[in-house]
C-alpha cells in the first residue's frame, strides 16, 4: 500500500466460489470410498455382467484366471482419488485466499496463501467495468466484473456479490478521480 492510500471498501465474494473445489472434493471422497470398499472385501463390481465377459475373454485368449486383480483396480482408484483430492484442496485454498479491494487510487485483486499474486489497476487508467452474469449468477446474486484499463490491461473479479452495486461504486470512484485531475 502507498503511504497516502487507504482501502475504501472490500468487495465481498459469493460462497459459491467454493463450489468447484467442493465438487472435486466430493468426487475424490467417492473414489476413495470405492478404493476402500475394493480393498476391504470382494468389490461390488465383480458381479457385473461386463466383468464376467472380461474374465471369459481373458481366459479364452490368455490363461485360466488371467485378468486384472481387484486390488490393482483399487490402487488405481486410490491414486486417482489422491490426485483429484489434491486438486480440490488447491482450488479451495485458492478461492479462500482471494481478496478484492478498492482503494482511493486503484483496484486490487490479491490471491494466494503461501505464494502471492497481486494484480492492480489504477483508477486513472480504468476505461470501464463490464459485468458477466449467467443464469445461476442471476438466481444467486453474483457475477464476474471485468475492470478494463488502457491497452490490454483488464482485471477479472469472479463471484462478486451484489455486482451492480459494486460496479456503480467503482464507476463513481473512477469519475471522481478523473474530475480531480
Amino acid at each position: 500500500m502507498l503511504p497516502n492510500e487507504k482501502i475504501l471498501f472490500e468487495i465481498k465474494r459469493s460462497p459459491l466460489a467454493l463450489s468447484y473445489g467442493l465438487r472435486d472434493l466430493a468426487i475424490a471422497l467417492a473414489l476413495a470410498w470405492l478404493c476402500w470398499d475394493a480393498l476391504a472385501e470382494v468389490p461390488f463390481w465383480d458381479s457385473w455382467w461386463l466383468m464376467e465377459q472380461y474374465r471369459a475373454l481373458a481366459t479364452r485368449f490368455l490363461w485360466e484366471g488371467a485378468g486384472i486383480p481387484a486390488s490393482w483396480i483399487a490402487m488405481a482408484l486410490g491414486l486417482v482419488a489422491v490426485l483429484v483430492g489434491l486438486g480440490a484442496v488447491r482450488q479451495l485454498v485458492h478461492e479462500l485466499s482471494s481478496r478484492y479491494r478498492v482503494s482511493g487510487l486503484r483496484v486490487l485483486a490479491c490471491k494466494g496463501l503461501l505464494g502471492r499474486s497481486e494484480q492492480q489497476l489504477y483508477l486513472l487508467s480504468v476505461d470501464g467495468v463490464s459485468l458477466e452474469q449467467g443464469v445461476l449468477g442471476r438466481l444467486c446474486g453474483h457475477a464476474s466484473l471485468i475492470v478494463s484499463g488502457r491497452g490490454d490491461n483488464a482485471l477479472r473479479l469472479d463471484f462478486v456479490r451484489q455486482p451492480d452495486e459494486v460496479r456503480g461504486k467503482i464507476d463513481r470512484l473512477v469519475l471522481a478521480r478523473r474530475s480531480k485531475v
